[in-house]
C-alpha cells in the first residue's frame, strides 16, 4: 500500500467546502432508507454503526464538539461551537459531508467514519499501526500506538513531518497532532525525600556527561548527523545537527546517519550536548572551581591552564593539551585576552554571570536549564600509549552556591558533586579582617567600597547542597578533597610565618611541604577567619590550604573609557604564582600514577 501526504491535505480541503443547502423539502418523500454511519475507535478499538440522527460522536464528551445531521442522502458533521476538533486534520469550521473515510481528533478519541455501505471497518488492526514519512510516503515501519513517539525519536525525526494510520486503514493522522493522546497519562512520581532527594536522580553507566553530570553506557550515546539536510533537532532546535540512535554502521564501525554518511561526533543521550574526539576512551577527572562572585575565578582557570601547558612538562613530564578546541573556546579566548594584552584596559575579562556566554541551555532531567560549559584538557605522558587522563574544569557562577538559588531549576553547581576535587577560592580583599591588616597598602582591590563578604555563606550552602546531592547526613563528611586556595597572595604573603616552599621536587610531588604550606596559610586564617576554617574542615575529610596569586602584582584601575572605575592586570608585569599547586594536589589524590608524590617514588 502506497501512502503519500495528499489523502490528508485533499480531504482537508475537499472535505471542508461548502455544501449546497439541505434545508428545503422535497415535492415526495423518498422511499430509500435513512443514512448510516460506520465508525471505529483507533485508539481502543471500539467500532459501531450510527443510524440516528441527529447524534453525538463516541467520546465526544458531555458538552459534544461536533454534531452528526442528516444531509438529503448523507449525513454530515457540523461544529457544535463547544470545544475543538479536528476533521481530516484541519479544525471544522462550517458544516461537512461525510461522503468517505473522515478522520475525526477529538479531545480524548480518534475515530474514523465512513458511510456504512463503504466501510465497516471490520479488517481494522488498532494495536498496530504504520508510521510513514507525510511528505513522500516513504513507508518506515509497523509500530503499536504506544511505540510511535519512541521510534520517532530514535529515528531522530520531528513529530510533524510523519503521519500515521491503524494497519488497514488508507486515511491517517500527523503523529505531532495526535501526540497527546498516544502519550500515556501517568500520576505524577513521588519524589524521594531527605537525604535520597537527589541522590535518586542519578542515572547509571559507565560514563558521565561533562555537561549534564548524568550517567550512561557507551551504546546509549546517540551520534550527529553529517548531512546539511538532516540540520535540525527535535529538541535543541533547528541550527543544530540531528542527533539520533544509530542502526546502521559501516565496515569501520562507524554509525550512518538516515541519509547513508558515516558519523564520527557523538553526543550525550541525556543533554545531547556533543562529547569531545575519544571522550569515551579515557578516564575523566572533574575539577570544580567554586568561589564569590568577583573572586577571580575567570583569571584563575585562564592563568592556570597557561602555567600547567608550560610547567607541567618540566615538574612531571607530562604534556597538557587542548582535549576540547571548540568547547574550550571560550577559555582560551579568556587566556589569550590576559596574555596577548598591551594594556589593562585589554587584559579586563568579563564577569561569569549566570546567562553568560561560559553557560548554555541544555535539557536535564525534563526541563531545560543553564549549565556551565565544561573546559576540557586531556594529560598524557609522552612516549606511553594509554596513559592519558581527562581534567575538566569549570567556571562556575558564584551566584550558582548563592542562598535562594533552587538546584533543581538552576542546577549549574552540582557537578561538584561528581567531582575529583573542589577549589574554593576565597579572596581575602572582600573580607573586612583580612582588609584591616593590610590598611596601608596601595592595591585598589582594598578601597573599594559596598563589596558584600559572602564567601561564608556560599561555602556553608555549597555543604549542604553536596550532602543533598550525596545523600548524606548532617554530620557526614564528603570524601571529596577540598583545596582551600587563598587568593591575591601578593597582597597578603607578608602574613605567613615564613615563605612558602616549592612543592615539586626531582619529578614527584613534595607532600611535606605541602603540608608545610597548608599549616602557614592555616595559621593566617584561624588568626582572621576561624568560622570559615571550622566550616570547611566539618566539609570535607582531606583537605589542604593553599596560596596562590593569579597576576603576582598589584592591580590597576582603569581611569577612563567604557570600564571607567574596573579593576584589571598589568599584562607588563604579570607573574603568577603557586597557581598550579592546588590542581597538582588533587591530581596526586586522584591520579597517583601520573602525578607520583616523594613518598610513592621512594616505594
Amino acid at each position: 500500500m502506497t501512502y503519500n501526504r495528499a489523502f490528508i491535505s485533499l480531504q482537508s480541503n475537499l472535505a471542508n467546502q461548502p455544501i449546497s443547502d439541505p434545508t428545503s423539502e422535497p415535492m415526495f418523500t423518498s422511499s430509500k432508507k435513512n443514512p448510516t454511519l460506520s465508525w471505529v475507535d483507533c485508539l481502543s478499538g471500539a467500532r459501531g454503526l450510527i443510524d440516528s440522527l441527529p447524534s453525538a460522536l463516541p467520546g465526544d464528551g458531555v458538552n459534544p464538539s461536533l454534531s452528526l445531521v442528516k444531509s438529503g442522502e448523507a449525513i454530515a458533521l457540523e461544529p457544535s461551537g463547544q470545544g475543538s476538533a479536528l476533521v481530516n486534520g484541519a479544525p471544522l469550521r462550517q458544516r461537512i459531508e461525510i461522503s468517505e473515510a473522515t478522520t475525526i481528533q477529538l479531545p480524548s478519541a480518534l475515530l474514523v467514519a465512513a458511510p456504512s455501505d463503504q466501510h465497516n471497518f471490520a479488517f481494522i488492526r488498532t494495536d498496530l499501526w504504520v508510521l510513514f514519512d507525510a511528505q513522500t510516503g516513504e513507508h518506515l515501519g509497523e509500530f503499536p500506538p504506544q511505540r510511535l513517539l519512541d521510534v520517532a525519536q530514535e529515528l531522530g525525526r520531528a513529530t510533524d513531518t510523519l503521519a500515521c494510520t491503524p494497519q488497514g486503514l488508507e486515511v491517517g493522522f500527523s503523529l505531532s497532532q495526535i501526540a497527546p493522546l498516544l502519550s500515556p497519562q501517568e500520576e505524577a512520581p513521588i519524589r524521594p525525600s531527605g537525604k535520597a532527594l537527589l541522590a535518586a536522580e542519578q542515572n547509571r553507566g559507565a560514563h558521565l556527561c561533562p555537561v549534564c553530570w548524568t550517567r550512561f553506557d557507551a551504546g546509549d550515546a546517540l551520534s550527529i548527523a553529517v548531512h546539511e539536510d538532516l540540520r535540525g533537532d527535535p529538541i535543541l532546535g533547528s541550527d543544530v545537527r540531528l542527533r539520533f540512535q544509530p542502526t546502521r554502521f559501516n565496515d569501520q564501525g562507524l554509525a550512518l546517519d538516515p541519509m547513508g554518511l558515516a558519523c564520527t561526533d557523538i553526543a550525550c543521550p541525556h543533554c545531547r550536548r556533543q562529547l569531545p574526539p575519544g571522550y569515551l576512551d579515557r578516564p575523566h577527572r572533574i575539577i570544580s572551581l567554586i568561589g564569590a562572585p568577583s573572586a577571580g575565578k575567570s583569571y584563575y582557570l585562564a592563568v592556570l591552564t597557561r602555567t600547567l601547558q608550560d610547567r607541567l612538562p618540566e615538574d612531571f613530564n607530562l604534556a597538557f593539551k587542548d582535549g576540547d578546541p571548540s568547547g574550550n573556546m571560550l577559555l582560551n579566548q579568556m587566556r589569550n585576552t590576559l596574555f596577548s594584552a598591551a594594556t589593562p584596559e585589554d587584559a579586563l575579562l568579563g564577569k561569569t554571570a549566570l546567562e553568560g556566554a561560559t553557560y548554555e541551555k541544555l535539557p536535564r532531567l525534563g526541563r531545560m536549564v543553564s549549565l556551565p560549559r565544561p573546559f576540557i584538557y586531556s594529560i598524557s605522558r609522552p612516549g606511553q600509549q594509554r596513559n592519558e587522563t581527562s581534567v575538566i574544569l569549570y567556571d562556575n557562577a558564584g551566584e550558582h552556591f548563592e542562598p535562594g538559588i533552587d538546584i533543581h531549576d538552576s542546577p549549574g553547581a552540582m557537578h561538584v558533586a561528581t567531582s575529583s576535587g573542589l577549589i574554593f577560592l576565597f579572596d581575602p580583599t572582600a573580607n573586612a579582617r583580612f582588609k584591616s591588616k593590610l590598611v596601608g597598602g596601595d592595591d585598589p582591590q582594598l578601597a573599594l567600597k559596598g563589596r558584600v563578604d559572602q564567601q561564608d555563606s556560599i561555602l556553608s550552602e555549597m555543604e549542604t547542597r553536596m550532602k543533598r546531592v550525596l545523600g548524606l547526613a548532617e554530620d557526614e563528611r564528603i570524601k571529596t578533597p577540598l583545596a582551600f586556595v587563598v587568593g591575591k597572595c601578593d597582597t597578603w604573603e607578608k602574613l605567613l610565618s615564613s615563605p612558602l616552599e616549592p612543592v615539586v621536587k626531582s619529578g614527584a610531588l613534595d607532600l611535606a611541604a605541602i603540608a608545610r604550606n597548608s599549616a602557614r596559610v592555616r595559621d593566617v586564617l584561624v588568626m582572621l577567619c576561624p568560622g570559615l576554617v571550622a566550616s570547611a574542615e566539618s566539609l570535607a575529610e582531606q583537605i589542604s590550604y593553599f596560596a596562590a596569586t593569579s597576576f603576582g602584582h598589584t592591580p590597576v584601575m582603569i581611569q577612563a573609557g567604557l570600564n571607567k572605575g574596573r579593576i584589571a592586570p598589568d599584562p607588563q608585569r604579570l607573574a603568577p604564582a603557586h597557581v598550579e599547586a592546588p590542581l597538582y594536589w588533587l591530581m596526586h589524590l586522584a591520579s597517583p600514577a601520573m602525578f607520583p608524590s616523594s613518598e610513592t617514588s621512594a616505594r
